[in-house]
């Protein structure tokens, strides 16, 4: 078996087909190393882009990738034909965090007109595994840069926001961190339900009535006392939160509740919060 680690760069454009921005893939690199973690190849292919052929100036600055270097470069389904010809038949597939396969399966979509991309049949996130040998005290998620850094790998040796060459500092990391048994635990069969849960984009409930929603999230009670309160005014959505203004007789204060909830693939994601208001100069009922 091998292991083929993988790196994207892209620019975000606006596809009018679709009526919404995608970041639309310009760049593909990898490594493929043996069970030896041997690098036994590399790829790398610019791709031509379609939704814009103007690439941002920061995508610029960053990848050093200009518009005339996509004018000949291959259309996105030739390349990860390619691709798939490269990888072969029996690999991992790994990428540092998930952005590059949630955005390599958008672009299947967009591009490739299918969400499932079939070649692939394990995958895991390289970033999470990796997490686990590194001190995480101060970030909730190493970037590669960082990580390598802890793992006194030094990122200055690689290039850096080139898909061939992050995927180079990637393997670094891979290989210092290589346990066969704690990586089982992070791979991911790649089936129906594994696509559509990384191709399901989170969104923020804006309708108190929606049927994803629980309406005891709005229950109307003081946070300190848990008595009753007068509401002051009337629910309202913005900033992706719900927000209502109430007064405790009880404790004699006037407070502000805000609830955000986010539909996840599988779940709901609540968070209510409450905020003193010190001046009791709020309107009656709306």
């Amino acid at each position: 078996m091998n292991y083929i680690i993988m790196d994207l760069e892209w620019n975000n454009a606006y596809l009018k087909s679709a009526h919404c921005f995608v970041n639309e893939i310009i760049e593909v690199g990898a490594i493929k190393l043996n069970e030896e973690l041997e690098i036994t190849d590399t790829f790398s292919q610019l791709i031509c882009p379609v939704a814009s052929k103007k690439i941002r100036s920061r995508i610029k600055e960053l990848t050093h990738i200009e518009n005339e270097d996509l004018e000949d470069a291959s259309a996105f389904k030739t390349v990860m034909d390619d691709f798939a010809d490269w990888c072969g038949s029996d690999f991992l597939l790994l990428t540092w965090g998930d952005t590059d396969i949630r955005t390599l399966i958008s672009n299947y979509k967009f591009f490739g007109r299918k969400q499932d991309v079939c070649f692939i049949e394990r995958y895991a996130d390289l970033q999470k595994y990796c997490q686990g040998f590194i001190n995480m005290e101060n970030v909730q998620q190493a970037g590669l840069s960082y990580a390598a850094e802890c793992l006194n790998i030094n990122p200055d040796d690689f290039p850096h926001h080139r898909a061939l060459d992050d995927s180079r500092l990637s393997g670094e990391c891979f290989r210092k961190n290589f346990v066969a048994e704690k990586l089982e635990k992070y791979i991911s069969n790649c089936d129906e339900e594994f696509f559509e849960k990384l191709a399901f984009r989170p969104y923020y409930i804006s309708n108190r009535n929606d049927p994803n929603v629980d309406s005891k999230v709005f229950n109307e009670f003081c946070d300190i006392c848990g008595g009753a309160v007068q509401k002051k005014k009337n629910w309202k959505y913005m900033n992706h939160s719900f927000r209502a203004v109430f007064y405790c007789e009880h404790c004699d204060r006037l407070f502000r509740v805000n609830v955000r909830i986010k539909k996840l693939y599988n779940r709901v994601d609540v968070k209510r919060n409450t905020a003193e208001i010190v001046k009791l100069n709020v309107d009656t009922e709306e």
